[in-house]
């Protein structure tokens, strides 16, 4: 597999993306017979993304013809205008990001499930942590305080509103600051922030240093939400269907692999996470359940709106469902 790092994406990005001026990467010529296709895959460095490695160790998408190139940014958001203008094929992000996108009039749709909460309050993949002496003692409590968010209006955001309003709090009364994930618990230690909302593998990592959990962001909102998809543009989907068909299988198969097997996925979380091997064992993974229907989607594009960050939701989810629509 071809791993390598990637910047965040500027306003270059953004204009190539509404110009079209970079190469699809459709655009790429076909392998020869017995080649395996390069299918380009952007992501975040979460613990989701471990099912591509062991879908990769156990042949899956060799099976199906296909080479992973994964590369990794901050946050979805920033990484869209690359999905567009066509450096990747697929992009892993946030389920919310992909929904105000769509919402935002980009020709994006949903193509499979990247990751979903346990369910479980106290043992989900998600959640707010305050150092060990804080006042704070729930989701209420955080009325007035700052709390760091990977991105503003985003996955975190939207679901920690909907866990707010679930205890009794006002979440517009929160102060809500963009961080990123690995910077988050430095800006804990001096005070900068009062609380992080963060996920695997970052949480554990600071509940290892001492940090207090006060609450599951993702449960404490639904213990159906879907954290994260896998989508592509519109024009890719269309194209491209077979192909994106042929990942899903493998997709598919390695989810099924990854939930019955969560060593496995913990043993592939050094290829993209500097974590202290310590911290492996005790880490919440995700719910590795395969499948994506349009209520998941209307799900998160409801909490969306609630949170006053998606303003038509059920005109983004239809939009967005285009795909498994067809399936």
């Amino acid at each position: 597999m071809k791993r390598a790092a990637m910047a965040l994406i500027g306003a270059a990005a953004v204009a190539l993306a509404l110009t079209g001026c970079s190469p699809a990467a459709s655009d790429a010529p076909e392998p020869a017979e017995g080649e395996l296709q390069t299918v380009k895959v952007g992501a975040v460095p979460v613990v989701d993304v471990a099912a591509l490695y062991v879908g990769e160790n156990e042949g899956f998408f060799a099976e199906q013809g296909i080479e992973l190139e994964i590369e990794f940014g901050q946050g979805s958001a920033a990484m869209i205008p690359a999905l567009i203008n066509g450096q990747y094929d697929l992009l892993y992000g946030g389920s919310v990001n992909l929904l105000q996108a769509v919402g935002q009039g980009l020709p994006l749709v949903a193509t499979a499930v990247g990751g979903r909460s346990t369910g479980v309050v106290g043992e989900d993949h998600g959640g707010v942590l305050v150092p060990a002496d804080s006042e704070i003692q729930s989701a209420a409590d955080l009325e007035g305080r700052t709390v760091a968010v990977n991105a503003l209006r985003g996955l975190h955001e939207v679901a920690l509103w909907e866990a707010i309003r679930k205890d009794g709090g006002d979440p517009a009364q929160v102060d809500f600051v963009e961080m990123a994930l690995p910077d988050m618990g430095a800006a804990l230690e001096i005070g900068q922030i009062d609380a992080a909302s963060t996920a695997e593998p970052f949480l554990g990592v600071l509940q290892g240093a001492g940090d207090r959990l006060v609450t599951s962001t993702y449960a404490e909102a639904d213990p159906d939400f879907v954290t994260a998809l896998y989508f592509t543009t519109e024009e890719k989907a269309e194209s491209d269907r077979e192909l994106i068909e042929r990942f899903n299988t493998a997709l598919e198969q390695s989810f099924d692999y990854a939930q019955e097997h969560p060593d496995a996925v913990r043993a592939e979380l050094g290829n993209f996470t500097e974590i202290d091997p310590a911290l492996v064992d005790g880490m919440i993974l995700t719910d590795f359940t395969w499948g994506l229907t349009e209520g998941d989607l209307q799900l998160i594009a409801d909490l969306a709106a609630a949170a006053e960050s998606l303003d038509d939701p059920d005109g983004a989810t239809e939009r967005a469902a285009g795909f498994i629509a067809g399936e």
